[in-house]
């Protein structure tokens, strides 16, 4: 196990990053990664359902992300400015927080006008040398929330090179419902489909909702080599009194508790009990996982396969162990895999 950043290096080509979701939905691969004796196998997404058995519990993120991303321009300026929307501040003024770029040229008191819109945004304090407290304008008789409906855009992650497409709207939601306030999908999410859905219901694996909103922690680059010297940014969570139960009843009964992305790994590990069972509550988590840490709550985890030097990255060799999960990624690499929020998927158990 390693908590040095250098360990979690490696060459990734730009061909290995899905720039387009699969076609169609679900159709991407699946790595099974043995952790206690490394053995590797190669299959397809669909066969998810093989790995699980009646009575075994799948923990999942249902928080959606919703059309954070603005774009507009200051007064007396033509040059676009990017307004990503990551925590309403005080819903009353219509004031967030935000991430603005370019954040050297947006100071307080600066105007904000937006593209095909009447909505229109103040600056009124700088947060962090990116961030921004904005207050929104509202014409009267207009909606906040349909107006950011109509002009946002999903904010993509920004491995993602090409255009924005009207349709990465949809592509970017995950199919089952949940809560509006994530900036970025739940990535190991996505491949699910209805069919597959109903096809683990069917043979009795209980699907458990926890919420985890996906904030700013997305967005930071880990720039220290000790790992023990990196701050995440806070998350806000909840774990519901009938999630907790639903998982702990699983566990005693020794069946197999699968955690669908980093996001809920992080959620269910910030809601531990003194005797380590799942806790109800809700909360922000600043919890950074990686080695030496042991996660307490799952016994499998779905992930996808995260970029160099990334807390998922880092999350996913905590959980699987470092030797076996770098090794799963060698292996990826060298079959072909594809990375990032659109690629294939790891099945460590």
């Amino acid at each position: 196990m390693s908590s040095r950043l250098s360990d979690y290096a490696f060459e990734l080509s730009p061909t290995q990053i899905a720039q387009y979701p699969p076609e169609p939905r679900g159709s991407n691969r699946l790595m099974v990664l043995h952790r206690e004796t490394g053995q590797i196998e190669h299959r397809s997404f669909a066969d998810l359902v093989e790995y699980l058995d009646e009575g075994d519990v799948l923990v999942y993120n249902n928080s959606l992300p919703f059309p954070c991303l603005l774009v507009g321009h200051k007064e007396r300026s033509t040059s676009p400015v990017e307004v990503l929307l990551l925590r309403e501040l005080d819903p009353e003024t219509h004031l967030w927080n935000a991430m603005v770029e370019p954040a050297r040229k947006i100071r307080v008191g600066n105007k904000i006008y937006f593209y095909n819109s009447a909505l229109t945004a103040e600056v009124v304090d700088n947060t962090t040398s990116r961030e921004r407290a904005i207050r929104f304008i509202v014409p009267p008789g207009e909606s906040f929330s349909a107006l950011i409906d109509s002009i946002g855009r999903m904010a993509l992650p920004r491995y993602i090179t090409r255009p924005y497409r009207e349709q990465d709207f949809r592509d970017f939601l995950p199919v089952w419902e949940g809560i509006m306030g994530s900036v970025q999908a739940p990535d190991a999410s996505l491949p699910f489909t209805r069919l597959l859905i109903r096809q683990l219901q069917v043979k009795g694996v209980d699907l458990v909702p926890v919420t985890l909103h996906v904030g700013t922690a997305n967005f930071r680059t880990i720039e220290v080599e000790d790992l023990f010297k990196f701050s995440m940014d806070a998350e806000y969570f909840e774990v519901s009194a009938e999630a907790a139960e639903r998982v702990n009843e699983a566990r005693r009964q020794g069946k197999r508790v699968l955690v669908v992305g980093v996001s809920t790994l992080r959620a269910v590990e910030s809601s531990l009990s003194a005797y380590g069972h799942l806790k109800a509550g809700a909360d922000w988590t600043v919890k950074f996982l990686f080695p030496p840490y042991r996660c307490q709550i799952p016994t499998a985890l779905l992930t996808q396969f995260h970029l160099p030097k990334s807390a998922g990255f880092i999350a996913t060799a905590t959980f699987g162990g470092y030797t076996p999960v770098r090794k799963a990624y060698e292996t990826a690499l060298e079959k072909g895999y594809q990375w990032g929020c659109y690629g294939d998927l790891l099945l460590v158990i």
